[in-house]
């Protein structure tokens, strides 16, 4: 197997995540006879190296960046990358993937791939960068723009942040929608569930994300207080990573509204399409997302959602079960929202079939595409 194309994916800590469960299908779905594909890790333990080494691959340890250790980070990269001898590095730092692309075409690697997840950084999405943050950006698309070969996006709005309105007309632009294992939120569609949050005369509602000011729980909490005041035995599961600042305030304010049985905090968890099926309808108030594979999950699951207007469209099936709300609207007109979802009930299992197969939310889809690419980069032919 000497002749397969080596990609090396560099995102983050490859730890519990939207982006890194959509990199793992791209493992999961890729023919190990023609591609080997490694991941970088800033973590010694991330979630995802187990699997990945299982699959064959290796997730390599690599240094954090910080402020004063960039240096440290670009030699360590770009050890990894000599040694690796990869026909492709895929970066998915956002701006940071100017420094990510600068290193590989130092380190000699010929195809380098940068892929926009988000049209938005940072917790405020209508706070000012600072001057330093600015210029930054600014160097950073410069480098990105200068050393990158392929540019990949998941939703226009993101590909535009990233990289301007220019490249998004150039013929190495490339829009890839996020996607997820459709199968077992297909096949297993109209399967009653019991046991766990089920039959105690609750109807739940569910959401998922880290535990980040971006993902908005607190507002979550709020929602959930208007629903406790209507008298509505209406709970919202929540699941997520645990154990940092944002989500001590989140537990503080659950304590001060008396939201115990009205709002869970869950964890984190593996069993998203039970829970999914065990709930009437799915909520995602974030300030701001990239292609929420979450709300594409909720959507492959049936479910009803009530979500922020605050990221790209293109996410919705175009079943008539995504209601979208401004942030800026009363907590009550949310509450309505949530109420009127559950009422609304799930879509049918064939149009849900029909959307994923029409718009390639599948993750099969996905992982082709990029394996598409890859090969089409190196080989000059499609796979």
């Amino acid at each position: 197997m000497k002749d397969r194309i080596r990609v090396l994916i560099v995102s983050g800590n490859m730890d519990v995540g939207g982006i890194q469960n959509q990199l793992m299908h791209l493992l999961r779905q890729a023919d190990k006879e023609r591609f080997r594909i490694d991941y970088t890790t800033t973590l010694d333990h991330p979630f995802y190296k187990s699997e990945i080494e299982a699959l064959g691959s290796s997730c390599i340890r690599i240094p954090n960046t910080g402020r004063t250790k960039l240096l440290r980070y670009c030699r360590a990269i770009y050890r990894v990358m000599k040694d690796g001898k990869y026909d492709i590095v895929h970066s998915h730092e956002l701006f940071h993937s100017g420094v990510v692309l600068l290193t590989a075409r130092l380190a000699g690697v010929k195809h380098r791939f940068v892929h926009a997840h988000n049209w938005m950084e940072g917790n405020d999405p209508h706070a000012k960068k600072s001057l330093l943050r600015r210029a930054y950006n600014a160097v950073m698309r410069c480098l990105i723009h200068w050393n990158a070969t392929e540019y990949i996006a998941c939703s226009t709005l993101a590909g535009r942040f990233l990289y301007g309105e220019k490249v998004t007309k150039q013929s190495n632009y490339h829009l890839v929608f996020n996607s997820v294992d459709t199968s077992k939120f297909i096949d297993d569609h109209d399967r009653a569930e019991t046991g766990e949050f089920c039959e105690d005369g609750w109807i739940n509602v569910f959401q998922i994300g880290r535990f980040t000011p971006v993902k908005n729980q607190l507002f979550t909490a709020e929602i959930a207080k208007e629903l406790k005041r209507r008298g509505k035995k209406i709970r919202i599961l929540v699941a997520g990573n645990e154990g940092n600042s944002y989500e001590q305030r989140v537990r503080d304010k659950i304590e001060e509204y008396g939201l115990e049985d009205y709002m869970l905090l869950l964890g984190i968890r593996k069993d998203i399409d039970v829970l999914m099926r065990k709930s009437s309808a799915f909520l995602l108030p974030s300030l701001y997302e990239g292609m929420p594979l979450v709300l594409i999950e909720a959507q492959a699951s049936g479910l009803p959602c009530v979500t922020a207007d605050t990221y790209s469209h293109e996410v919705d099936f175009g079943l008539g079960n995504v209601q979208w709300l401004q942030l800026e609207q009363p907590v009550s007109d949310w509450a309505d929202a949530v109420g009127a979802a559950i009422a609304r009930g799930r879509a049918p299992k064939a149009a849900v079939a029909a959307a994923i197969e029409a718009q390639g939310f599948d993750s099969r889809v996905f992982s082709r595409k990029l394996c598409d690419l890859y090969e089409q980069a190196v080989r000059g032919k499609r796979s």
